[in-house]
């Protein structure tokens, strides 16, 4: 069987400045990929020191954005796209199937149905709902004033704790309700017990979850425990059925006194992809082998108690 590195002579990696992307392109030069190329609206960061060149591309909301993508990828020759960013991800789903044969290569991407669930934090709450999961209760801030604080005031759609706040009363909550495209959140407690659970599922239904309980800074995991919860794994587990998931997701959760509750899907890799990968759960790797038709490798399970921390190091580059 051929291996993925002879499959994939020439791979793309957009965000190539951010964690995530900066993350993924570490694991494929470690795994002796070839030619790895990242694409960024910044040309000039220390992503330059990991990825062979970064090419220059518009912001993903702008309507060159796929045009520019299509000619990076035609003069570049490269067979594997992967997105690293939400905002990247969602515009390449809304040309549906016919994504591969525009950008003419394969692109490693959740399916379309969990990444349009998790693109939308109210959507992904209803979804929980509805299939009688652990849910947060979730409302619309232009419309609906909560009765229940302290609550989590946010954006339905973007990542991480961008624009995030902890509303303390109904005073607050109305100055928040004249601005649309926002939800309040049931706010889960303790904040010690958040989880970042990575989860992958083949698309013969092989599924694989590591869960790490985290502490964070600036919105990012700071440093993280490996642990072994069969309550969280099942609650997992769960919900990446009632999704039929295929590919590699990311869960964010916290434990609460009702047991585990969601908050938000990242429907792509996470910015610990490489703590996961060097600990044995290889995501990246593993979705590639799916999307080739190749046997995926085994899967060696960390030990619980195994700690790690993210810090920071020099790169250079003459």
């Amino acid at each position: 069987m051929p291996k993925i590195t002879n499959l994939f002579k020439s791979v793309l990696v957009s965000g190539a400045s951010g964690d995530v992307g900066i993350g993924i392109g570490r694991i494929l030069k470690s795994e002796n990929f070839q030619n790895i190329y990242g694409c960024d609206i910044n040309e000039d960061s220390w992503g330059i020191c990991i990825f062979d060149h970064i090419v220059k591309v518009s912001r993903a909301e702008e309507s060159k954005y796929i045009e520019e993508l299509i000619s990076i990828i035609k003069k570049l020759k490269i067979d594997l796209f992967i997105p690293s960013s939400e905002a990247e991800i969602k515009v390449l789903i809304s040309h549906g199937e016919n994504i591969e044969k525009l950008l003419n290569c394969k692109i490693l991407v959740a399916d379309s149905k969990t990444v349009k669930i998790a693109l939308d934090k109210l959507v992904t709450a209803n979804f929980l709902e509805d299939n009688s999961l652990q849910y947060p209760w979730t409302i619309r801030a232009d419309s609906e004033c909560p009765n229940k604080f302290p609550c989590i005031f946010k954006p339905r759609r973007g990542q991480g704790s961008k624009k995030l706040e902890i509303v303390k009363d109904v005073a607050r909550a109305k100055e928040l309700m004249h601005s649309s495209g926002n939800i309040f959140q049931e706010l889960l407690l303790p904040d010690d017990e958040e989880y970042t659970c990575g989860v992958f599922r083949s698309q013969s239904g092989k599924l694989r979850i590591m869960l790490i309980n985290r502490i964070l800074n600036n919105g990012s995991t700071a440093k993280g425990t490996v642990v072994d919860n069969k309550e969280i794994e099942n609650y997992v587990t769960a919900i990446a059925e009632a999704l039929d998931l295929k590919g590699a997701i990311n869960m964010q959760l916290r434990m609460t006194k009702n047991g585990p509750i969601l908050f938000e899907i990242n429907p792509r890799l996470s910015s610990t992809v490489v703590f996961r990968h060097k600990l044995g759960f290889e995501d990246l790797l593993w979705a590639i082998e799916d999307i080739a038709n190749v046997p995926i490798r085994k899967y060696h399970k960390p030990t619980p108690g195994i700690k790690f921390f993210r810090g920071s190091a020099e790169y250079f580059k003459n």
